[in-house]
């Protein structure tokens, strides 16, 4: 019965040495598998970062086109503008100096 009972510890501790490997390999493939998606989420953060970047840079590209396009045409409608009022002042200035000129003399 002693051999019995020494049979049985021997295979409990079988039982206990290979549940530890068991468990110690476990734990050794959850770190790595926590490292492999560490990794892969960095990957994705760069990737994400680098596509957000090229996003922003062609969007300031674009806006700096379209800005650059309306600020030509305010200048257009300006130079117009002034062109316009030099264009009725030249028509018109010696009209207006006679009519100022009479409105004080008439009092």
């Amino acid at each position: 019965m002693s051999q019995d009972i020494n049979s049985i510890i021997k295979q409990l501790a079988e039982i206990d040495s290979a549940s530890a490997k068991i468990l110690q390999k476990t734990q050794d493939e959850k770190a790595q598998y926590a490292e492999m998606i560490k990794q892969q989420k960095r990957a994705f953060d760069e990737d994400l970062q680098k596509k957000n970047d090229y996003e922003v840079s062609q969007f300031q590209l674009a806006l700096d086109a379209e800005n650059e396009n309306a600020l030509k045409q305010c200048r257009i409608d300006c130079d117009n503008d002034i062109e316009q009022l030099n264009r009725i002042y030249n028509e018109n200035s010696a009209k207006w100096v006679d009519d100022i000129f009479n409105e004080i003399i008439k009092e």
